[in-house]
């Protein structure tokens, strides 16, 4: 099978999307498909490759020639990469939607160019978060004939209108009567209409699967896949940045003992989030939760549009809040020595119960108590396996309480996961629905059925 996949972010960058596509990837070629990624530079969340390859992260990274049409690049694993032009961004949306818009049309062109006649693919795979290439992937489809699968891991359209997307990237240029009118019709029956094209629409929740095939389009639940490397208790990518792949019967690893559970004794809660800074994520709520709790300590690590805001918020709020910039590997590692519980945390719009971010499950996979500000789907997966607390996004009196339930029970030494209500521990629910392995042959299955 030659699949071709479109998306605005990969590897060597830092985050859930590229570090799901590098394993999904992983997955694929070692069953013997041919797969080739469509791709930006590398540059997330940087405006461009300069900042990124003077980062930690890039630092020491290849850099290939930049040209119209893409140029041949070929990542860690020997994988075969297209990179294509990009917009230089900035932190507002409508410099990010013009980058991603940018990035989309160059991996289009660049299919069109290079990946035609002999190179055609079997299958077109786009994914989200960067929603412009949906609609390349649905051209290049319709284009070339052949199926397209494409990947929405938020509940996209809907969050097009509820996060009032278009007013606050073209407010200023344009009135209210048009964004709103872009926000509610437009945009939202133009990514229907092609997800309903679709061969197929992957989303991560039952949820989210109910509410589009409601609308008539085809879609089946992948939920993002923890690696082997963090089951096997890693912080992340292994030190060469490679991702072993599994088997379905190398899936079955042995869980670590509970008594590897934290507690400091009395001394207080440290409490680490790690991932995208952004509005998302709504962290100014569990910033100010902290002034009304006591014994809780909070780091973030990771960049964002938020950051320099969420720093005022700590400030003001007089908190103690540590900033660190995205770390992977060792630096990563550290912080998770450090920390007795991590952060999960959604902002409180009604699309959002219908989205899981994949941190959990990599919390749940290495036995890290999670303090969930979360609700709907991800709620109920927390508490189904016992792995944490839960507080209602956006309720800061919520998360204070929780914060201090927590801080109580991790005192105590109390274990998590035990005597679930849902009949399995936190890293056993992972493994049979949230592991490479399951999502790596829930994608195959898929796939198959795509271009049968």
């Amino acid at each position: 099978m030659r699949i071709v996949l479109l998306s605005h972010y990969y590897y060597p960058e830092v985050g859930a999307p590229q570090r799901r596509w590098r394993i999904l990837n992983d997955h694929l070629r070692t069953a013997g498909h041919d797969v080739i990624t469509v791709a930006p530079h590398p540059h997330y969340p940087y405006p461009d490759r300069d900042g990124f390859f003077g980062s930690k992260v890039g630092r020491g990274r290849k850099r290939v020639e930049m040209r119209l049409g893409g140029t041949w690049d070929t990542g860690v694993d020997g994988e075969r990469i297209l990179r294509v032009p990009y917009l230089h961004s900035g932190s507002s949306m409508a410099r990010q939607l013009l980058d991603q818009t940018v990035s989309a049309t160059g991996a289009w062109s660049a299919v069109v160019d290079r990946l035609r006649g002999r190179m055609k693919p079997d299958v077109i795979v786009s994914t989200t978060p960067a929603l412009p290439f949906l609609l390349a992937g649905d051209a290049l489809s319709r284009l070339l004939r052949v199926p397209h699968v494409a990947e929405v891991r938020d509940a996209w359209p809907d969050l097009i209108s509820e996060m009032n997307l278009v007013t606050g990237a073209l407010g200023r240029y344009l009135p209210s009567s048009i964004t709103g009118r872009l926000e509610r019709d437009v945009l939202p029956n133009l990514f229907t209409r092609a997800q309903r094209r679709a061969a197929v629409v992957v989303v991560t929740t039952d949820g989210f699967k109910q509410r589009l095939e409601a609308r008539g389009v085809t879609a089946e639940v992948v939920r993002s896949g923890v690696s082997p490397a963090e089951l096997a208790g890693a912080s992340g990518l292994t030190a060469t940045g490679a991702i072993p792949v599994i088997s379905s019967e190398a899936a079955e690893l042995s869980a670590p003992s509970s008594d590897t559970q934290k507690g400091r004794g009395g001394g207080g809660l440290n409490l680490l989030y790690v991932g995208t800074v952004g509005r998302s994520q709504d962290l100014s709520t569990a910033i100010r939760a902290l002034a009304r709790t006591e014994g809780v300590r909070l780091r973030i690590v990771g960049d964002g549009v938020d950051a320099a805001a969420l720093k005022d918020d700590a400030e003001i709020n007089r908190v103690p809040v540590e900033f660190f910039p995205q770390h992977a590997g060792a630096e990563l590692a550290a912080h998770w020595e450090w920390a007795d519980a991590g952060l999960v945390s959604l902002s409180p719009l009604d699309s959002y119960e219908y989205t899981v971010p994949s941190k959990l499950y990599s919390l749940m996979a290495r036995q890290i108590p999670v303090l969930g500000v979360v609700a709907g789907e991800a709620a109920d997966i927390i508490i189904g396996t016992a792995a944490g607390e839960v507080a209602s996004p956006g309720d800061v009196d919520a998360v204070a309480s929780a914060m201090t339930v927590m801080r109580d029970r991790i005192e105590s030494g109390e274990a998590f996961g035990r005597n679930a209500p849902g009949g399995m521990d936190p890293r056993e629910w992972v493994i049979r629905h949230a592991s490479a392995a399951a999502m790596g042959h829930g994608y195959e299955r898929i796939l198959r059925q795509a271009i049968a």
